[in-house]
């Protein structure tokens, strides 16, 4: 199981990856997505999410066996949370859909790394 666990430290270093780029570039990202400048709350949510995606990944490489279930839970919450501000405010369709799908994509590696649902 230690060779999956330590599969979590890729995932780690893609997390702080795309959180340096959201604290960096996030509010260009936002622009080429929506094609308008990111406003207000809008802009303090980008940097919310950098410093969660960085904080996460962070953690994943530091203690990666330790809180595996728990970064799983976190990006699912977070895909959720971003398909519904998809659905209901069409002005963020674009930047919600991408970080809904990083986020998937994160818990998917999460859980496949961590041997989720393996016998």
């Amino acid at each position: 199981m230690s060779g999956r666990l330590g599969g979590l430290r890729p995932v780690g270093v893609l997390g702080l990856a795309w959180g340096a780029v959201l604290l960096s570039r996030g509010d260009q990202l936002f622009a080429s997505l929506e094609g308008r400048l990111a406003v207000g709350i809008e802009s303090d949510a980008i940097t919310v999410l950098g410093l969660r995606h960085a904080g996460q990944g962070l953690v994943q490489l530091i203690a990666p066996r330790r809180f595996a279930r728990l970064y799983t839970g976190i990006d699912l919450l977070h895909a959720a949370s971003m398909v519904a501000l998809a659905v209901r405010d069409p002005t963020r369709r674009r930047a919600a859909g991408v970080s809904a799908g990083v986020a998937a994509l994160s818990a998917a590696a999460s859980a496949r790394s961590a041997g989720f649902g393996r016998r």
